[in-house]
């Protein structure tokens, strides 16, 4: 731990999640708009939420067993904090059923504004005027990226997905600064065991209460397609190295900068959006006209501006 946190890896560390976690984006649109035709988001949520059983396992039978040594109290925090962050990851995929990719994605970076005021609240984090314009920025930017274009050829704001994604990205940020109240006093590996159980009961709870997404959950095993359940666990284990590279990340930097650094995301999607939609158009299909490059340029230039006042302000 003293290495790494010398050596200023958690950069490199917080870096791993976006990057992977773009793929796990592509790869879920792909599934949502051509596999699931728009009419899978019950059947993700809940094969994401049930495939983290295998992480809990895994913690058991190769890491450590003695997982209920945690406080009763610490154990409740973590498990509302996984279903804080599965509850995210299903307004994550409900609007992504509808957006696109390279939309949605930037949204979520309200997630470091949030995890700012949240870390101030509950981490003692404070708060420099330099973070606080840099947070405005980043908004702007995410605000940006929301207008739509197409609507009657006229501007206009996507108010149910940035409400729903803003919602999503408190979650994430409130996910992220619990974690880190439980996981400096208590064993990593412990606390990530109860976050992981806390988005299983999310899924388990859906499954039962859902007659929808139990359909479609259902339906998706009848299928046992060697393609689908392929992408899904791929797109799954992805995810979650993601979430552990992020949550690790936060044991040697303050929170706000680990949420930071995913900042970029918007401009991996985006870049490989791009990609796939030049070359590989079955299996993505980003609007790429000159109005909505630019568009979409301009708002990742200001939401990358303000990422880097934000790291700097911090260093």
């Amino acid at each position: 731990y003293s290495l790494i946190k010398k050596m200023n890896n958690w950069f490199y560390l917080s870096l791993v999640a976006p990057i992977v976690w773009t793929i796990v984006n592509h790869f879920d649109k792909y599934l949502l708009s051509r596999v699931f035709k728009n009419n899978g988001t019950g059947a993700l949520f809940i094969f994401s939420g049930l495939f983290s059983i295998f992480v809990t396992i895994s913690i058991i039978l190769f890491f450590d067993s003695s997982v209920l040594s945690l406080p009763l109290r610490d154990i409740l925090i973590l498990l509302v904090t996984g279903s804080l962050n599965g509850f995210a990851f299903y307004l994550y995929l409900y609007v992504l059923n509808t957006e696109e990719t390279s939309i949605v994605v930037p949204l979520l970076q309200l997630t470091p504004v949030f995890t700012y005021l949240l870390g101030y609240i509950v981490l003692g984090e404070v708060l420099t005027s330099q973070q606080l314009i840099a947070s405005l920025i980043v908004l702007c930017g995410v605000l940006l990226i929301s207008i739509d274009l197409d609507i009657d050829n006229k501007v206009g704001i996507k108010h149910s997905a940035l409400g729903l994604v803003a919602l999503a990205s408190l979650l994430f940020a409130l996910h992220d600064v619990l974690f880190k109240f439980i996981a400096v006093k208590d064993s990593f590996i412990n606390s990530t065991f109860w976050q992981y159980l806390g988005v299983t009961c999310v899924a388990v709870c859906t499954f039962i209460f859902s007659k929808k997404y139990r359909d479609q959950f259902l339906q998706m095993v009848r299928l046992n397609n060697f393609k689908i359940i392929s992408l899904n666990i791929s797109s799954e284990i992805l995810y979650i190295t993601g979430n552990l590279f992020s949550n690790f990340a936060t044991l040697f930097a303050p929170v706000v900068l680990v949420s930071v650094v995913g900042s970029y995301q918007p401009l991996f999607v985006f870049t490989v959006g791009i990609l796939l939609t030049v070359f590989l158009p079955k299996i993505a299909d980003e609007k790429i006209t000159i109005r909505h490059l630019l568009q979409k340029l301009v708002s990742i230039i200001i939401i990358i501006i303000g990422t880097y006042l934000l790291y700097s302000s911090s260093v």
